[in-house]
């Protein structure tokens, strides 16, 4: 009876696990979010560039579109989010650790803890309730840590879990394997916090840099429209206009790789 219980907590679990951390499933509040983004230069190339709004009527459902194709940064936030919670499991599974307790024991009791620090719906308290889940029902630990650590994508786990594995099966020092990788996390999470301490006003001028064409463009056109014109009248004024709009995406491109600065 107790085991039936066990592997009905476990499915109830899994429907709520994340099974890949390289895939992502837009939210409602995602969706709206991006979409309003979307949509909001979608108004400015229309307004700006070719002065149509026909080509705005026949655009904007784009702006629903095109959010399914912008995950890699959502992806990127999560996985940031994952190891921060991460690095607050290693410390209280130090902690349990160091009190004598088992590694099994350790990661149940671990859950309580997480769940006090962040809260019951956090990435990290899911998948150590599917962890403990399945060492109940005698999965060995390393098959179930590996798992869990191969479908974050996020190199600090994965590697973690490799030595981790090694020391649990050959009896290493866990406590201080641990020690070593909370510090080498804290390490990187320091330096990416200095890094967008120091870019911060460099963000923020790159996103002004990003509206001052439209702006000028509009101001350009509320004050002498006629001075324009052509490049909306004519094939090449709106092969001009293309072709500005092809370089200033590149421009915008250009300047988010140099700020995103890898750690």
């Amino acid at each position: 009876m107790e085991k039936v219980s066990s592997n009905v907590a476990h499915l109830k679990i899994k429907e709520n696990l994340i099974s890949d951390y390289d895939t992502y499933y837009l939210s409602i509040e995602d969706l709206m979010t991006n979409a309003v983004q979307v949509a909001t230069y979608i108004v400015l190339i229309a307004i700006a560039f070719y002065n149509s709004m026909l080509l705005l009527v026949i655009t904007l459902p784009l702006s629903v579109v095109i959010p399914f194709y912008q995950k890699t940064e959502l992806i990127k936030k999560r996985k940031e989010k994952l190891l921060n919670e991460f690095k607050d499991f290693l410390r209280i599974l130090k902690s349990f650790l160091e009190a004598s307790y088992s590694v099994e024991n350790s990661f149940a009791l671990s859950i309580k803890e997480m769940t006090m620090l962040n809260g019951k719906d956090s990435m990290m308290v899911k998948e150590l309730r599917s962890i403990v889940a399945q060492l109940k029902l005698n999965k060995p630990i390393d098959k179930v840590f590996k798992k869990f650590a191969d479908k974050t994508h996020v190199e600090d786990i994965i590697d973690f879990s490799e030595v981790f594995i090694i020391s649990k099966l050959h009896g290493g020092n866990i406590s201080k394997i641990i020690s070593n990788t909370i510090n080498v996390i804290n390490d990187k999470i320091e330096v990416k916090i200095e890094i967008d301490t120091v870019t911060a006003s460099k963000r923020f001028e790159q996103k002004l840099m990003n509206l001052l064409p439209f702006l000028i463009i509009i101001y350009m056109n509320i004050s002498s429209s006629s001075f324009l014109m052509p490049l909306y009248t004519t094939i090449t004024g709106r092969l001009l206009m293309t072709f500005a709009l092809v370089v200033y995406f590149i421009s915008v491109k250009i300047s988010k790789n140099i700020l995103d600065i890898e750690v």
